[in-house]
């Protein structure tokens, strides 16, 4: 469960017992839980070169066990991740990590080999120096499966394939949180099943709610049956329209439809969003306008209005003219291009079908063809046509961070995938030399203001140039029976991190 060695979306839950130095909030604003403060250049958390960062830890928190929770167990969690013998699955962040100083129990000052823009996220699975005879810790050490914590709560039992048992903290530093005796998670394999049970009040809560579940519990708490659903109030994860730059993958030469600004901008304004979120999605669902939508740099730009008329407008005054079929052409280049996303998903097929329309209605045709998930995200050795290039349109979801660094940078000349770059992400093959000054900028500090006016600007301008267009971005929330108290989801991890403040109204 401990999120040092399990990558899997279930350690999650291990919030419950295990907490990190810091948590975002909803809005991507890290505050400090372990930690005393947030490190920045004014409290001296961070140096003059952004590449000492200086972790002070509060006063008083233990392990459940009783034991000081200090720096000298910073300090033991990256000697474990540098541990060859050692298998763990810290972020890559981790691999930033020069060295480790105790300076004292309370403090812990690290050094950086370059910009480390993960350094408010390391550290959420930190481990008890005093429970390891050594820093070689595998996963089959009973800690990384039922890892000892200060969280209000405290692992006791699991049973695979049945259910997870938490009780009490006893020690835990705030008296009075850590309100219920226990929590038992039980791990049910039909997620249809345990939405259903939680409905006729076998349970609590559910985890994980997505935009296919939220018109079945939404109903239910019309109904009156007795439950809480808080959908997440902004964007999650965006569905994309990729739009292939390239020329079948050569950059040298721009896509002989895609290529031209006017398509981009035509289908930008002729795609009905609205009416994906209401007709197929059930209503749930967001409009985003930015590149970078979600976190603390997120940047506000308005969603291009539907807008057909003017849409057929910009391609005929770029000299695309309506053929005797309807679809336009221009110096022999006819407007018609391939659209493609995995196979089998019915609720994609249904708004790619929308999508079709709304291009049909403006004189582009789309060509939906379906394949498999390895076909469009195999490898460059394996042919895999997004990173080949070998497409027109494809789309997929992404998008949803906290920190915009890794993500601009997958939109970067140098990230353009080649033989000599075959793991490039930058696979619409996008080139602006704006927009890689513009990340360029951002990727150069750890100011977070600096930063913010650099991904602005980055925003901006592909949201001119149109590389790929957002269709939404996907609901999801949190729901729970009334009768448990005490829950926010005022944190970018919804519900779970409140769990301290949680208790039972048997009136309710």
């Amino acid at each position: 469960m401990s999120e040092f060695f399990n990558g899997q979306s279930g350690s999650g839950l291990s919030v419950l017992a295990i907490e990190p130095l810091f948590e975002p909030d909803a809005a991507g604003n890290y505050q400090p839980v372990l930690a005393a403060e947030v490190p920045t250049l004014e409290n001296g958390g961070i140096s003059d070169d952004f590449l000492t960062i200086t972790y002070r830890l509060k006063e008083g928190v233990t392990w459940s066990d009783g034991e000081p929770f200090t720096a000298e167990d910073i300090k033991f969690t990256f000697d474990v991740f540098m541990d060859p013998g050692s298998t763990t699955q810290a972020g890559p962040g981790y691999t930033l990590i020069e060295s480790v100083e105790v300076v004292d129990p309370l403090t812990a000052k690290v050094k950086m080999s370059g910009l480390n823009f993960e350094y408010l996220e390391l550290w959420r699975s930190v481990l008890p120096k005093h429970k390891f005879e050594s820093t070689a810790v595998t996963q089959e050490h009973p800690l990384a499966r039922l890892p000892l914590g200060t969280g209000p709560y405290v692992f006791s039992e699991w049973k695979t394939g049945d259910q997870i048992t938490l009780v009490r903290n006893e020690n835990y530093r705030n008296p009075d949180q850590a309100l219920l005796d226990g929590i038992t998670i039980k791990i049910t394999p039909e997620k249809e099943t345990a939405i259903a049970s939680f409905i006729a009040g076998d349970f609590d809560t559910v985890f994980f709610i997505v935009t296919g579940d939220l018109p079945t519990v939404t109903k239910a708490q019309d109904e009156g049956r007795g439950i809480i659903v808080a959908p997440q109030e902004g964007p999650s994860h965006v569905e994309w329209l990729w739009l292939n730059q390239s020329d079948g993958g050569d950059t040298s030469k721009p896509h002989p439809v895609l290529g031209d600004p006017a398509i981009r901008e035509a289908m930008d304004l002729g795609i009905d969003r609205q009416s994906i979120i209401e007709e197929i999605l059930g209503g749930f669902g967001y409009l985003v306008g930015s590149f970078i939508y979600s976190g603390w740099a997120s940047v506000d730009i308005p969603v291009s209005d539907y807008d057909p008329e003017k849409a057929i407008s910009v391609l005929e005054a770029a000299g695309w003219a309506a053929g005797s079929d309807g679809i336009r052409e221009k110096d022999g280049v006819r407007a018609s291009l391939s659209y493609q996303t995995i196979a089998g998903d019915q609720v994609r097929e249904l708004y790619q079908q929308v999508v079709q329309q709304n291009m049909r209605d403006i004189g582009i045709e789309l060509r939906i063809e379906n394949i498999p998930s390895n076909t469009i995200f195999g490898s460059w050795e394996e042919g895999g046509i997004y990173r080949r290039g070998d497409y027109d349109i494809l789309m997929s979801r992404a998008g949803y961070v906290i920190d915009p660094a890794d993500w601009a940078s997958q939109f970067s000349t140098e990230a353009i995938p080649s033989d000599e770059n075959p793991t490039g992400l930058n696979r619409v093959r996008y080139q602006s030399a704006e927009f890689d000054a513009a990340i360029a900028d951002g990727a150069a500090t750890l100011d977070q203001e600096t930063r913010k006016a650099a991904y602005r600007r980055a925003a901006e301008i592909f949201a001119e140039d149109r590389p790929s267009l957002p269709l939404y971005s996907s609901a999801w929330g949190w729901t729970w029976n009334e009768r448990l108290k005490g829950v926010s989801t005022d944190f970018w991890g919804g519900m779970w991190p409140s769990s301290a403040t949680w208790y039972i109204d048997e009136d309710a």
